[in-house]
């Protein structure tokens, strides 16, 4: 088949499925969905979501109303690369009286014209956790080119979690769509997220189509058909936060439900609502009153200090060498004080309520944050969605300036959140003036030197130290990696880096000081490649960037960082008086546009020294698509840079 033709039926096949959707035979492929053997649009995609429908409408079961949502899936393997696509998960949720569950699944593989059946006894169940659990199977004898083709039937009875539909994924799609029929009594708030447009948007009134045994009444229905077509694979990339802020998908939110008997339920409330259940909610609401109870736990000279300042950092240091945290990030469920108290050992949101409760019981006013961990996705702003929310911290004032505490890393200085909480914006809760919104701001020192003073010997080879330092996020990165290894395996690593490079001795400082920046010092020999009387040198010596991480055409999410950051670089090579120097590189600058970061490299030659000097800096976190590119360029020259060698001859 020539290229030409090949298109021609690819496009045929596209414009099939947005015209006859709903006309799909399950068990059955056609011969372009047969003959399609590269998807056009995307060269190197190793499998094409031909076509997926989902249809989601409310019924009755055991007079309980329950969202049945049957789920229909078809795509092409194009290679081996894509046979992950044939294992499917179908995560589900459950409380301790009802649970999610799927029923009548079937599959087919198809090779060809031939067809091999899903055997139900290959579907299996997996505990992930106490309230997720997912159902499993694998399609059977898939091969290169393999279609398959599943459907299965989803039954919920928790009304919130009818939560939309995602139209993308890690691979294209060629068409895809979701029907939902809704009763009336239900008012879903709907947002469309990502970048693409849909392709179909329609909504009518479908009359009585709903009715509760034993009622009168009959409801009518919102009836909703959204779809999109050609969408292309959402690639996850480096610096970016939780890919739900990001794909295209439509988005339901449960905002009230309109009772038969007219008594009418909210759920979807203003803010002060919010605040007012929250008070008393008791998970966190309650456990924010327990003060009497830290109070009587508290060093007693800790409430004879005056300053504000020095004060606070006492309970800090109190609550967070107090407990160890279980690596459990927990908001609204297993939250018991006391209990966490006594056992040294809680959760996140224990540890840093004991340190709000701490912080007020010696008369500083301290709130709780609520906020989003950056693999969790934004919390909208529109109004109160607290199920958005999965984290807390601690949030004092004192002479004005405000400090963001979370006491659960005991690497964690005074006034720094974690990284995984630097995500944009969290909600603090303020009782009684009303909670509001504030910036989760990184702390500004982020700056790593690397300082080496090195002398070329009589062997041909360059001996000396290598001095570093690392401040705020690095600082914490170094000290968690040191002190999770063995102090061999972590200076194998630094001279796995490079086979030439070998440390002698080695000392760190202020490991456990953690209000003092991190230091290495190292006795360090590198073994030269001296070739007829020529040495060739790099000098980015243990500090190279090898890889560019953004390496997409187009990106159509940020680029987040989460803190800004500066490395600081310097060289001194001290040659004997029998070599020359042959060749230097030449300097750089580059500067990114809006103030986003800079890059420059200086070298020269001082008398039988030389000296360089680089330094390579982002100035702020956060980059929208649009600076992609420059960023992406960026980083492609300072990699050219740092491949330029410094050239030696022996006289």
């Amino acid at each position: 088949m020539n290229r030409k033709l090949f298109i021609l039926i690819f496009l045929i096949s596209a414009t099939f499925y947005a015209q006859k959707q709903d006309l799909y035979t399950f068990g059955k492929i056609s011969k372009e969905e047969n003959d399609l053997n590269i998807y056009a649009k995307d060269t190197t995609a190793n499998a094409v979501v031909l076509f997926e429908n989902g249809s989601t409408e409310f019924k009755i079961n055991n007079g309980r109303i329950i969202i049945q949502t049957k789920y229909y899936t078809k795509l092409k393997i194009f290679n081996k690369e894509g046979f992950g696509k044939a294992t499917i998960e179908i995560p589900l949720y459950r409380t301790k009286d009802r649970s999610e569950k799927v029923i009548e699944i079937r599959g087919y593989t198809h090779n060809g014209y031939q067809k091999t059946v899903l055997n139900p006894k290959n579907i299996y169940t997996e505990e992930t956790s106490e309230k997720i659990f997912l159902v499993k199977f694998t399609m059977p004898n898939i091969n290169e080119q393999s279609i398959i083709e599943y459907e299965y039937i989803l039954e919920s009875p928790f009304l919130f979690n009818f939560t939309g539909w995602n139209f993308q994924s890690d691979i294209p799609t060629i068409y895809s769509r979701f029907y939902a029929l809704i009763p009336g009594n239900y008012i879903y708030n709907r947002s469309l997220s990502g970048f693409k447009k849909l392709s179909e948007n329609v909504a009518n009134i479908k009359k009585s189509c709903f009715k509760i045994p034993n009622s009168a009444s009959e409801a009518e229905c919102e009836e909703l058909t959204y779809a999109m077509s050609d969408v292309p694979a959402f690639i996850e990339e480096d610096y970016m936060t939780s890919k739900k802020n990001y794909i295209s998908r439509i988005k339901f939110e449960l905002s009230e439900f309109k009772g038969f008997d007219g008594i009418n339920q909210k759920f979807t409330k203003k803010w002060k609502d919010a605040d007012r259940e929250f008070k008393s909610e008791p998970s966190i609401g309650r456990q924010l009153k327990k003060i009497d109870y830290i109070q009587k736990k508290l060093p007693k000279e800790i409430f004879v200090v005056k300053d504000e300042l020095t004060k606070a950092k006492m309970v800090y240091e109190f609550i967070k060498n107090h407990f160890s945290w279980n690596k459990k990030i927990r908001l609204f469920t297993e939250i018991d004080l006391k209990s966490a108290f006594e056992d040294k050992v809680g959760n996140s949101t224990e540890i840093n309520v004991a340190l709000i409760n701490a912080l007020n019981a010696v008369g500083l006013n301290a709130e709780i944050v609520l906020l989003s961990t950056r693999d969790n996705g934004l919390p909208t702003q529109l109004h109160p969605v607290i199920s958005d929310f999965n984290y807390a911290l601690a949030k004092i004032s004192i002479n004005e300036k405000n400090y963001l505490l979370d006491a659960t890393d005991k690497l964690l200085p005074f006034g720094m959140i974690p990284f995984k909480a630097l995500n944009a914006y969290g909600r603090v809760m303020n009782f009684e003036e009303g909670s509001y919104w504030i910036d989760l701001k990184p702390i500004k020192n982020n700056l790593s030197r690397l300082t080496l003073n090195l002398k070329l010997n009589d062997d041909g080879n360059f001996e000396g130290q290598m001095h570093k330092s690392f401040n705020g996020y690095k600082a914490i990165e170094k000290r968690e990696e040191i002190l999770t290894s063995s102090e061999e395996d972590y200076l194998s690593d630094i001279e796995n880096l490079d086979s030439k490079f070998v440390i002698s001795s080695y000392q760190n400082f202020n490991l456990q000081d953690i209000n003092e920046p991190f230091k290495e010092l190292f006795d360090i020999t590198i073994e030269s490649n001296l070739n007829e009387n020529v040495i060739l040198l790099n000098p980015f010596i243990n500090s190279k960037i090898t890889t560019n991480p953004f390496k997409l055409n187009e990106r159509t999410y940020p680029v987040d960082f989460g803190y800004p950051r500066a490395f600081q670089y310097s060289i001194q090579l001290e040659i004997p008086q029998n070599y020359m120097i042959k060749y230097l590189p030449e300097n750089v600058a580059i500067q990114l546009p809006n103030n986003g970061g800079s890059y420059i490299f200086n070298i020269e030659q001082i008398g039988n020294k030389i000296k360089m000097h680089s330094r390579f800096s982002i100035s702020k976190s956060y980059f929208i698509p649009e600076e992609y590119p420059y960023l992406k360029e960026f980083y492609n020259q300072i990699i050219k840079t740092q491949k330029s060698l410094i050239t030696l001859e022996k006289i």
